[in-house]
C-alpha cells in the first residue's frame, strides 16, 4: 500500500513538473565558438522563464568556480524573499569545440540514497556577448508522460540588462518556443535575505531528481 501511495505522489509531482507535451526541442543552434573562459565572473539573472509557472525565487546569480577537482557552478538565490540559498553543480565540457556550448552540470549530494546521489542536467548556452547579456537554458524529458520542462536564464553582467542587451538575449528563444512575453523579470528589491544557509540545497531550477 505504502508503494502505491509513494507512486501516486510521484506521479502527481512529475505531471505538475513536466507541462510541455511532446520532447526536448531538437536541432536548436547554440552560440558557435563558445568561450568557456570568457564566461567566467558573475552573472545576474535579469529575466527568466519556467515551464511549469514556479517563481519561488529571486535575486539569482551565476558564478563560476575553479577547484582542483575541475570547474562548477554556483547558483546563488534568495528562496521567497526569506532564505539565501545556493547550488553548486560541476561542469562536464563538451570535448568537441562545435559543441562547447552544450555544457552539462553534475550535482553529488553525499547523503542522498545511491541513485540519487550523481545528478546530471543540461546547461545550454543559446547566445552571450559574454561582456553584457547571456541565453542559457535547461531542458529535461519525461517519457513516462511524454512532457518536458524548460527553464530559461536571461543574463546580464549589471544588476540591470540594458535593452539592446535584452534585444539580443531574448532573439534565439524563438528556436525552443518560448514567447519572450512570458519572460518574468527579477525582483531586486528583496535581495537581503532573513537567513543564510551554509550547505548546498537543491537547484531550484533543476528540481526533478532522477530522470523518469
Amino acid at each position: 500500500m505504502l508503494k502505491i501511495v509513494s507512486f501516486i505522489i510521484c506521479f502527481n509531482y512529475v505531471f505538475a513538473y513536466f507541462t510541455l507535451p511532446g520532447s526536448c526541442p531538437e536541432e536548436v543552434t547554440l552560440k558557435e565558438d563558445f568561450r568557456l573562459p570568457d564566461f567566467y565572473g558573475k552573472w545576474y539573472q535579469s529575466y527568466h522563464y519556467s515551464s511549469d509557472g514556479q517563481q519561488q525565487n529571486n535575486c539569482s546569480s551565476l558564478e563560476l568556480l575553479t577547484r582542483p577537482s575541475g570547474i562548477y557552478l554556483n547558483q546563488s538565490r534568495v528562496d521567497r524573499g526569506l532564505f539565501h540559498r545556493f547550488s553548486i553543480g560541476k561542469l562536464d565540457i563538451n570535448p568537441r569545440l562545435e559543441d562547447a556550448a552544450r555544457l552539462d552540470l553534475i550535482f553529488a549530494f553525499k547523503n542522498a540514497p545511491r541513485r540519487l546521489k550523481t545528478r546530471r542536467y543540461p546547461f545550454h548556452v543559446l547566445a552571450t556577448n559574454y561582456n553584457y547579456f547571456a541565453t542559457v537554458y535547461t531542458c529535461q524529458y519525461s517519457p513516462l508522460i511524454d512532457k518536458h520542462f524548460l527553464y530559461v536564464w536571461i543574463l546580464s553582467r549589471n544588476p540591470i540588462l540594458n535593452d539592446v542587451s535584452k534585444e539580443l538575449a531574448i532573439k534565439p528563444l524563438q528556436q525552443i518556443g518560448i514567447d519572450s512575453s512570458k519572460l518574468v523579470k527579477d525582483d531586486r528589491s528583496k535581495c537581503v535575505p532573513k537567513y543564510f544557509e551554509d550547505i548546498p540545497t537543491e537547484p531550484m531550477t533543476f528540481r526533478f531528481p532522477v530522470p523518469i
